[in-house]
């Protein structure tokens, strides 16, 4: 076989290869779950489906933009075999305070997404909430254990002292037991004072659940506030690492 050949033969495998890790963007406009589309990327071989809900005010947009490590790093969790939806707020008009993250009406719409997904595959389905998100996360997952593989509490909120954020700590809203697998991720300098990573040990520590994981982090930068996505909180600087080895928690679940 002449060396032309088999330069034609290696490039049309080459092609045939990658088209199945070929990123397919889509969205869905369903009003029982918000009046902002849900983006949703994917591929077109997946084996889980993995539903985002980010911090601070949540997504308000009807772009799906924002600089959270969630949606800046939603394609790394995709080529490894993982549909990425993106949560979206009730509307443009309303903000994810924290009592909005545990209303009926919001948990009800994240259910919705849930069926909807269930509705057009059979694959997993995870959970992963950051910072703020986390508080959506661990209720649903107390309310509705059964609709769910596993949910990810990435820089949760836990014990403190903020009086908008006190009564909303992981400690209580999920407690010390919970039905569904989970995994912990925190930075161990995490600095914003609702996030402290020994609140979050300690409640890893306590938790009882089918299966449980930690994976905690030291180094990377810190260029913007506390809080926010450019900080240890946001993980900057180690955010590849840190969206592979969740990506790698998601597929040993089913090991696929």
């Amino acid at each position: 076989m002449n060396k032309i050949l088999i330069c034609k033969l290696f490039f049309i495998s080459f092609l045939l290869s990658s088209k199945s890790f070929a990123l397919e963007q889509s969205k869905i406009e369903n009003k029982k779950i918000s009046d902002l589309p849900v983006f949703i990327t994917s591929i077109e071989n997946f084996n889980a489906n993995l539903i985002g809900i980010i911090g601070g005010k949540g997504m308000k947009n009807e772009t799906g933009k924002s600089k959270n490590f969630l949606k800046r790093y939603k394609n790394n969790f995709v080529e490894k075999g993982i549909a990425f939806y993106l949560f979206p707020n009730v509307n443009s008009a309303t903000k994810a305070s924290y009592p909005r993250r545990i209303s009926e009406d919001r948990i009800g719409r994240l259910n919705e997404l849930v069926k909807y997904i269930n509705s057009v595959n059979d694959k997993p389905i995870f959970i992963i909430g950051f910072s703020r998100g986390t508080v959506d996360a661990g209720f649903y997952a107390k309310k509705y254990p059964e609709s769910i593989s596993g949910i990810i509490l990435a820089s949760g909120v836990y014990k403190n002292d903020s009086n908008k954020a006190k009564n909303f700590s992981m400690e209580k809203i999920i407690g010390k037991k919970i039905k569904v697998d989970t995994l912990v991720v925190h930075h161990e300098k995490d600095e914003c004072s609702v996030t402290q990573y020994k609140y979050a040990k300690s409640f890893f520590k306590k938790l009882k659940a089918p299966k449980k994981n930690l994976l905690n982090y030291t180094g990377g930068t810190k260029t913007g506030r506390e809080c926010g996505p450019y900080h240890h909180h946001g993980f900057e600087g180690i955010e590849l690492k840190v969206a592979n080895d969740i990506a790698k928690w998601i597929k040993e679940w089913k090991n696929f």
